[in-house]
């Protein structure tokens, strides 16, 4: 089994899973060109969800500059990537195979 490391907050407190603050956001009409998707704050695990046609729910984060996010029952999730992203640094570039898709975030910290 791998070792993962240590996850720290700001102020050096491990986070022995998730961080206690989530943050979201939501990509519109993201194309075949691709969009950088980053968060406003540094997070240490983030959810992307690809949107279908079916919405089930809507959330917004508990941190400053969440937007709300959409997620849909006929839409993909990636689930769990846990990583260290600075706030603004991109997380990944997401494009769409044909025409657009909505992407949704969700980002613990």
């Amino acid at each position: 089994m791998p070792i993962l490391p240590t996850v720290r907050d700001d102020n050096g407190t491990v986070l022995s899973t998730r961080g206690s603050e989530v943050v979201t956001k939501r990509y519109s009409g993201v194309d075949t060109g691709g969009t950088s998707v980053s968060l406003g704050v540094d997070v240490k695990e983030v959810i992307l969800h690809i949107e279908g046609n079916a919405e089930v729910a809507r959330f917004t984060g508990t941190a400053s500059g969440s937007q709300e996010v959409r997620i849909t029952a006929d839409g993909l999730t990636f689930q769990q990537l846990p990583l260290v992203k600075e706030a603004g640094e991109s997380i990944l570039t997401v494009a769409a195979p044909s025409g657009t898709v909505n992407v949704s975030l969700i980002g613990w910290r």
